[in-house]
């Protein structure tokens, strides 16, 4: 059984209710998130009439601002366990009829329609998630994922739900796990995408009612041909083996210059405009409280079988039954990521304002002046390839000092294996990793040819983070997330 109570906003001083049971007088009530919204949502309707209509009726006074909760009441020992708390933001009443509508939101509502200014240095995304969470007064979960990825960005006027999507994907690109936050029991708590939920199959001989799904390759897109200011395409990315499949489905990206304050990653960004096949699935069932957006479920039925994500829910209560329908995401035992070729072709030109305003050098300058002049114009920047541009920013930097560094800038290189080649055909020195052969402004090769950054001389570099999506100044080029230097290009010659 499920009981809906009330209790009037605190500006009510005069017989204001507290907690008020209206459970008698809910004839419907549809319970429902969806990973698209930020804030769940209870819409339900009373039964209502007028004195002047039907003496004998009382009439349940509801206001806008007031808080409703919804709880599951256990029929044997009566205990309540709560499902919803939230705050009426809409009321309508139509007078050809004998109800009052009502939508109320959970408390992650604030956090959409406020805006914010947060300036994040050096700290955890758990402990900016909770600075978040306080600009609004919302509580925060005692029990709450132990996220340490440390961020380093500006939020310049973004809802609050915008800033915990970022920081998510901090960490998502940090730790490879997907978290969304969520209300429970009216406090806010952090949950990792796709958790699964035990004890519970989906099954057309128990609980399912109906299911359907869908494919269509209608949406697709294939093909991007990612161009600048002056129209030339400079990169082209390619889901080959949608193409060899279904033919070319193609769409233009039009390249972002960098703005001041702003990152932008035009790699990820046209990846991004690729889709491939696009399969809905849904599944109409017996109700269940716990199946809710974010979490996953097992599912055994006629055409659906396996691990599904939650994508949207809907739960309906009415005339004593509880049923959902549940829009699902299929989550294979081995997730195949779509492989997306990327060529480049030119370097992008900007006249708007952003990166078109810096330019890069010649190579006529010493290293450490060419370093400096480099530096002021580069770091802090998103590179054209996002967070692939790490030879991209080598070259930038480089170019001021180095005319190997600027004729591969100016060619648009973008590959680690194809500047350990050019190097050695140009006769610039590329000798394995030892910290004695390591000068200023040489370039530092980690792996194999996975990455590079430029040695600053003492200790640090300079290049393209991949996590922070810019180009920045390092204390220690040691510390490159695992990759161990392997080559040195001896750039700071040449």
């Amino acid at each position: 059984m499920f009981v809906f109570r009330y209790t009037d906003p605190v500006s009510v001083k005069e017989n204001a209710k507290s907690d008020y049971d209206i459970t008698p007088y809910v004839i419907k009530a549809t319970w429902s998130g969806d990973e698209s919204q930020a804030a769940r949502k209870l819409e339900f309707s009373i039964a209502y009439n007028t004195p002047a209509n039907d003496i004998t009726f009382i009439p349940l006074i509801m206001l806008t601002g007031g808080r409703i909760t919804m709880s599951e009441r256990d029929e044997l020992t009566l205990k309540e366990t709560k499902l919803f708390e939230g705050v009426i933001f809409y009321r309508k009443r139509d007078t050809s009829g004998f109800t009052f509508e009502f939508t109320a939101y959970d408390q992650m509502i604030y956090l959409a329609k406020s805006t914010m200014q947060k300036n994040f240095k050096n700290v955890t995304v758990l402990d900016a998630f909770k600075a978040v969470c306080a600009e609004v007064g919302i509580p925060v979960a005692s029990q709450l994922p132990d996220i340490q990825t440390k961020v380093n960005f500006i939020a310049d006027n973004k809802s609050g739900t915008e800033i915990l999507q970022m920081l998510f994907g901090y960490a998502r690109a940090d730790t490879g796990k997907d978290y969304i936050a969520i209300s429970i029991n009216g406090q806010i708590s952090i949950v990792e995408k796709g958790t699964m939920l035990d004890g519970y199959v989906a099954s057309n001989y128990t609980n399912v009612i109906s299911t359907e799904h869908s494919e269509s390759i209608e949406d697709m897109v294939n093909k991007v041909k990612a161009v600048d200011d002056d129209g030339t395409v400079c990169q082209i990315f390619s889901a080959d083996n949608d193409i060899s499949n279904y033919g070319t489905l193609q769409k233009i990206y039009k390249m972002q210059p960098q703005k001041q304050g702003e990152s932008v990653d035009n790699v990820k960004a046209a990846k991004d405009e690729i889709q491939g096949t696009k399969e809905e699935s849904s599944l109409n069932g017996l109700g269940n409280v716990q199946c809710i957006t974010g979490y996953s479920i097992m599912v055994q039925e006629e055409q659906l079988k396996g691990k599904f994500y939650i994508k949207s829910d809907t739960h309906t209560l009415e005339n004593n039954q509880h049923t959902m329908n549940l829009s699902l995401e299929y989550l294979p035992d081995n997730q195949e990521e779509s492989k997306i070729t990327m060529q480049n072709i030119a370097t992008p030109v900007f006249h708007s304002s952003g990166e078109g305003t810096r330019t890069s050098g010649n190579g006529s300058m010493n290293v450490s002046a060419g370093l400096q002049s480099g530096a002021k114009s580069w770091v802090g920047i998103t590179m054209a390839h996002g967070s692939e541009g790490c030879v991209e920013a080598a070259g930038k930097i480089g170019s001021y000092y180095s005319p190997f560094l600027a004729k591969e800038s100016k060619a648009g290189v973008a590959g680690v294996s194809r500047l350990v080649s050019d190097a050695s055909k140009s006769g610039i020195g590329v000798v394995s990793y030892n910290r004695q052969n390591l000068v200023q402004g040489d370039v530092i090769v980690y792996g194999n040819n996975d990455h590079v950054v430029i040695y600053d001389g003492k200790g640090g570099y300079y290049g393209n983070s991949s996590s922070q999506n810019k180009v920045v100044h390092g204390s220690d080029y040691l510390s490159m997330g695992g990759l161990k230097p392997t080559k040195i290009i001896k750039t700071s010659g040449g």
